[in-house]
């Protein structure tokens, strides 16, 4: 058996066992009204960084363990790139409905076109359309997925262990996850959901997808600890994971 084939398949097992020997604690992530342009509001003021966003973010720290900078599918090593390499024009903006944003189901759609399940395509439309508000829990997002995705499998954990987050993304799937903000984009802190196409603790380095900020050049790099007190900041460490198989492992230089 190929080796990288028996690698993938070793990697779903262990994550299956995860999901079913750690239950999920209950997480409960205050709806931020969104600002008009639909992005979540700060959830406290707080003095600016000197590069408070949005706009450019620092690119000048090409080591690991540095605070978030803004950047492209490499990290700012000039060698790590991120896993799931979703192309740019499936990354739709975030949208509000009923005055909620929809990162938490945007985040899913992301997941959705890299792991080609179609029934959750255009997610936050279709929930405006239905006359469904944004923001999302995790009964929340089992009530949207039953109702426009009944035959999608998934899992959700609210345990905040970083080892499930390195089990998805072993297995090439791209997991949903909440996030704090403090970074280039964000001054303070914020109730979010993003997508995390990178997480290794052994190179060091983490990468968000942000559905706010969806262009190629504004992925957002950091250190793996620098990214978990994001994960877990404001209540959070929830991540949403569709069981649909990934495509292929794309080819890394």
């Amino acid at each position: 058996m190929n080796r990288r084939l028996l690698l993938v398949l070793l990697a779903g097992v262990a994550l299956w066992w995860y999901v079913h020997h750690h239950p999920a604690r209950r997480l409960v992530i205050p709806d931020l009204p969104p600002t008009p342009d639909g992005k979540p509001t700060p959830s406290r003021p707080r003095k600016p960084r000197p590069c408070p966003g949005p706009g450019p973010c620092p690119r000048e720290e090409a080591k690991a363990g540095g605070r978030p900078v803004e950047g492209g599918r490499v990290a700012p090593d000039g060698r790590t790139e991120i896993v799931c390499d979703l192309p740019a024009g499936e990354r739709k903006k975030n949208i509000a409905s009923k005055g909620l944003g929809c990162c938490v189901f945007r985040s899913i759609e992301y997941a959705a076109r890299w792991q080609n399940v179609p029934e959750l395509f255009d997610l936050p439309e279709r929930m405006r359309d239905a006359g469904i508000e944004g923001g999302g829990y995790p009964d929340k997002v089992a009530k949207v997925l039953q109702q426009f995705g009944p035959s999608v499998s998934y899992i959700q954990d609210t345990s905040g262990d970083p080892d499930i987050l390195e089990a998805i993304l072993q297995t090439g799937r791209l997991p949903c996850v909440t996030y704090n903000g403090r970074d280039c984009h964000y001054p303070g802190g914020i109730a979010h959901m993003v997508c995390l196409p990178y997480f290794d603790r052994q190179t060091g380095w983490a990468c968000i997808s942000d559905n706010n900020y969806p262009r190629e050049d504004e992925f957002v790099w950091m250190s793996p600890d620098e990214f978990l007190k994001r994960w877990n900041g404001g209540g959070g460490g929830w991540v949403v994971c569709l069981l649909h198989s990934p495509p292929p492992p794309p080819v890394h230089h």
